[in-house]
């Protein structure tokens, strides 16, 4: 079990050390400024036409309470790759990627929010004002790594965060939250010559991630009720790397307990008692798939997920076609089979969003770019991964089908 996992956070981690670009600030869209600020969305674009998001019974719905499927992509680490985020880079995405919405994965250690609060802070308010211009939505995602417990506190800071992202776009109908990516077992890593290697584990379960949220989330629902707004979708990391998707469902689900997907657990309902909820669901086409590969059908993960999109709202906030780590190969057929499922084709005939992980130009198999695009502008020197990325992405956005991506022959039948 824990084979399966461990990988999961080092596609993140293990892409910081080579990114073409260098770190680089985007243009000045203004100085940081508490109130609340307004956006006109332009005509025909995903946010003018589809408004502020809600969530309606499993769905992703719009603001009249139509089905909604946003196709995107993620950033990697702003201060790793640097010259891939700006507003050129980001109206490319729009108009020749046809993406309707961005993820801003912002770390908060490794390098990121905690090292320098002030610089990153406005970093994502100029890349949220950006993605606003152009009317797409955008995630603000509280990148945690290691530790890999959202209450740990080195993240003190994410309360002061959120009060102060939500309070500056309270009513802005593109923004939406992730409050803690992947949940994790891992708690520190302090082996300078493998510094990828945990060192210190915990035990990371769903009630710790509820308590966090139950802290984080009030925050963002008062600067919403301050403006009279719809409270805006909230994603929420889930144990074990957003794998365990319904552990608020079940009593024991946890890291390393050897039953998590194998043995009946009792049932419980710990669901976030707010509105517009989502449950956050990664995955890394090679790894998570019909088993392990030492054990076919062990940790059948499609299996587990078609069920679990019968019970819950989900939001794949990160995948790649990769393994876990970014690398090691490339498996397009079961990217295929994750994204087919995504269409509808589950238990509860939900329409899953996603953002790929990630538009950059690292020289890891799961990025979207060849080595060194960026820094040339070169928005569209796309890797196989990324090649494949855009096609989905356009078939999913614009309904124009493309017979090399999504093949019937790959659809997931339970």
């Amino acid at each position: 079990m824990k084979k399966l996992f461990l990988a999961v956070f080092s596609a993140a981690l293990l892409g910081m050390f080579s990114c073409g670009g260098g770190s680089q600030k985007v243009e000045d869209v203004g100085s940081f400024d508490s109130t609340a600020v307004k956006f006109t969305y332009p005509e025909g674009s995903p946010v003018a036409k589809w408004g502020a998001l809600q969530v309606k019974g499993l769905q992703l719905c719009d603001k009249n309470g139509n089905p909604v499927q946003l196709a995107g992509v993620s950033t990697m680490g702003w201060h790793w790759c640097g010259d891939c985020y700006n507003r050129e880079s980001f109206e490319y995405l729009k108009e020749k990627w046809n993406i309707n919405v961005l993820r801003l994965a912002m770390y908060v250690e490794e390098g990121g929010y905690n090292a320098t609060p002030e610089e990153t802070f406005k970093k994502m308010c100029d890349f949220i004002d950006i993605c606003g211009e152009m009317g797409i939505y955008c995630i603000a995602d509280w990148h945690i790594l290691t530790p890999g417990n959202p209450l740990d506190p080195k993240y003190s800071g994410a309360e002061d965060f959120f009060k102060r992202l939500s309070s500056k776009y309270a009513g802005a109908d593109h923004i939406i939250y992730e409050i803690c990516n992947e949940p994790n077992n891992c708690m520190e890593k302090n082996n300078p010559e493998k510094p990828w290697e945990c060192t210190k584990n915990g035990c990371v379960t769903w009630d710790t991630i509820s308590a966090y949220a139950n802290k984080i989330i009030p925050i963002i629902h008062a600067s919403a009720d301050s403006v009279g707004a719809t409270h805006p979708i909230v994603i929420v990391g889930t144990p074990q790397w957003d794998q365990l998707v319904d552990a608020c469902l079940k009593v024991g689900m946890c890291q390393g307990n050897g039953k998590d997907l194998s043995d009946p657990l009792p049932e419980r309902d710990a669901r976030l008692k707010f509105d517009n909820i989502m449950y956050a669901f990664h995955f890394y086409a090679l790894e998570h798939k019909e088993g392990l590969d030492e054990k076919p059908g062990y940790y059948n993960f499609y299996s587990y997920m078609y069920d679990v999109l019968g019970k819950l709202p989900v939001f794949c906030s990160e995948y790649g076609v990769t393994y876990a780590d970014g690398d090691r190969g490339i498996d397009l057929p079961r990217t295929d089979k994750w994204m087919l499922m995504f269409q509808g084709n589950n238990s509860g005939k939900q329409l899953v969003s996603s953002c790929n992980w990630s538009f950059s130009d690292n020289e890891r198999l799961s990025s979207a770019l060849k080595p060194g695009s960026c820094a040339k502008k070169q928005w569209d020197s796309t890797t196989v991964s990324g090649e494949y990325i855009k096609k989905i992405i356009t078939s999913i956005n614009t309904g124009v089908r493309d017979s090399s991506v999504l093949k019937p022959e790959h659809l997931y039948t339970k």
